[in-house]
């Protein structure tokens, strides 16, 4: 009897010791599932939490069917000596403060996935003292503020592009360099510099960004330089450049500095050319130099594709004399692209914002108003009324003249 009792003891305490070991310490690797189970119920063990292996599987996000790319546009960013001295004053002489000038348009700027301006005022990197008209050169403060504002392109290749010759050209080349954040083009160091266009993502949409000037006010550069202008008179030329952008882009952007000053009649060689530059690619054509309104369209191309062209959004900011020069504006729109580029591009959602230039008397305190912070007090207080014709009800006449109301809808502003 002893001898059994110390038998059942003996086996108890292996059956003890056994049933402390995992499941994988007991059962063989090889193993089904079905046969682990079973083991474990004879066994009459519990499988403990460290036998459940959980496979964690990350999913691939699904690649969206789109890709949109929110965009805005602006005009001439013209940049008058009270501009600077006043950004200069409100920085209490050490550098330059630019924000009130541009604040309240700046959530609209931001807002967008990208922002073009056409930058035409130099900006000589501070090698020159800021100048004004006619022979522009601004600060380097100001090409910041600009950067910290939300504009992500600068086209440079305007009238003004040689007001501080060579040197200067080079100098402002010079700045941007230094931002390589920025896009910026339309002037260029020598001809491998022209052929490397600019291209940018955003949005998973790959834009690229021509700029192109019809003169600069009698100025050239000298024989032998390598510096390079776009010039808007070589048509050929840009044809061929938007046909090597849209090689290496999805997108095509030209910026044109064309036209005559304050005039807003579209000449019918600007609508001739534009649809020349559609038909060679280009996507979206954004106009400026008359320092006014034209009016905007979508031209239809062979493939029945849409370019968008703005044959002119006017100043961004200036501190002209004219009523018409203070009237501008953002261009909105979205443009959309398949994911698998089996179709063109669309640009839809096209708005136009009217900005409003305001100064006092003596072009005192100029700045920025988008027009539905605008208001008749304003206008009527307005400093360009002493030299011309301005005011509430002018600024709707001018916008229902030149914007087309499927971009503009004034009833949208408008305040009796």
């Amino acid at each position: 009897m002893k001898n059994l009792l110390t038998f059942l003891i003996s086996a108890s305490l292996i059956l003890l010791v056994s049933g402390c070991n995992t499941i994988e310490e007991s059962v063989p690797a090889s193993a089904t599932v079905a046969e682990t189970v079973f083991l474990s119920e004879t066994e009459n063990t519990t499988v403990p939490e460290a036998v459940t292996t959980s496979e964690t599987t990350t999913a691939t996000p699904a690649e969206p069917e789109f890709f949109t790319v929110s965009f805005a546009a602006v005009g001439d960013n013209l940049i008058h000596s009270s501009i600077y001295n006043q950004a200069q004053e409100r920085a209490g002489d050490e550098g330059y403060d630019f924000a009130y000038a541009y604040e309240r348009v700046v959530p609209i700027i931001k807002a967008a996935d990208v922002a073009v301006i056409n930058q035409e005022t130099l900006i000589c990197n501070d090698i020159f003292a800021p100048s004004t008209y006619p022979m522009f050169n601004s600060p380097t403060a100001l090409g910041d503020h600009m950067l910290d504002i939300g504009f992500d392109v600068f086209t440079i290749a305007n009238n003004h592009t040689l007001d501080k010759g060579t040197d200067g050209l080079s100098a402002c080349l010079d700045y941007w360099d230094g931002h390589p954040e920025a896009v910026v083009c339309g002037a260029y160091r020598n001809e491998a510099d022209k052929e490397n266009i600019r291209v940018a993502s955003f949005g998973g949409i790959d834009f690229s960004f021509l700029s192109y000037t019809e003169h600069l006010n009698g100025l050239s550069l000298p024989a032998g330089s390598e510096l390079i202008i776009g010039d808007s008179n070589n048509i050929e030329g840009m044809e061929a450049d938007i046909a090597a952008a849209k090689e290496i882009s999805d997108v095509c952007v030209v910026a044109l500095h064309w036209g005559v000053e304050n005039s807003d009649i579209i000449s019918d060689y600007q609508r001739i050319i534009a649809r020349r530059l559609a038909e060679a690619g280009a996507d979206i054509i954004i106009g400026n130099h008359p320092h006014v309104l034209r009016d905007i369209e979508e031209i239809e191309r062979e493939d029945g594709s849409v370019t968008l062209c703005a044959y002119s959004l006017g100043n961004f900011i200036s501190a002209q004399s004219v009523g018409q020069n203070l009237i501008g504006g953002v261009l909105k729109f979205d443009v959309s692209l398949k994911a698998d580029r089996s179709e063109a591009p669309k640009i839809d959602n096209i708005e136009f914002v009217p900005v409003i230039t305001q100064y006092e008397g003596n072009y005192h305190n100029v700045r920025l108003y988008p027009l539905d912070q605008y208001t008749r007090e304003l206008a009527d207080s307005h400093g360009v009324k002493s030299m011309s014709k301005f005011g509430y009800d002018y600024i709707f006449e001018i916008l229902e003249k030149n914007i087309n109301e499927k971009y503009f809808d004034p009833a949208g502003y408008y305040r009796s």
